[in-house]
């Protein structure tokens, strides 16, 4: 236990832990996923060192909490940070995940999955065990963008230089 985590301390703490994805020549981009004030896992994306594009923070950090075995109430409870909207795929396995919430720094313009969520999601899904995420959008904002931000400075060759410049 970590005592009482406020939202934008637990947004903090995935900062940091993007930053120590950049450090490691990352897009600094990271997930934890936190029961109470408890962390449950947490991730930043590796698509640099794994070669594969599928390794997405909250993606990784998901599967961990999967191979946990919570019941669907437990996730339901659960509340998974990303310093940045999560895309479609990501989003899809929160929703399969069954977690409860989502908050997020900044959002995504090319590839964000909530705003497709909110314009699509309708009432034939309200029988459904897979509910949408209760998203909170905007945590520790500009914080993020300021990464995004050093991570351009450092990067000036990356092939993601132009797509993280849409985020800031």
């Amino acid at each position: 236990m970590m005592g009482t985590l406020t939202i934008d301390k637990k947004m903090k703490l995935v900062i940091d832990l993007a930053e120590e994805g950049m450090r490691h020549g990352e897009l600094p981009i990271a997930s934890i996923i936190f029961s109470g004030n408890d962390i449950v896992t947490q991730a930043y994306t590796t698509e640099k060192a794994s070669g594969s594009y599928l390794v997405h923070a909250e993606l990784k950090a998901l599967i961990a909490m999967d191979t946990l075995k919570y019941s669907y109430k437990a996730r339901r409870e659960m509340q998974l940070f990303t310093n940045l909207e999560p895309c479609m795929m990501c989003l899809g396995a929160v929703i399969h995940s069954f977690v409860g919430e989502i908050y997020y720094s900044i959002e995504s313009p090319t590839d964000g999955g909530v705003v497709w969520m909110e314009k699509t999601w309708d009432e034939n899904h309200t029988v459904s065990s897979f509910k949408p995420p209760i998203i909170y959008k905007g945590i520790l904002e500009q914080e993020s963008r300021d990464l995004f931000k050093k991570y351009i400075d450092i990067n000036t060759t990356s092939s993601f230089h132009n797509w993280v410049k849409t985020l800031i």
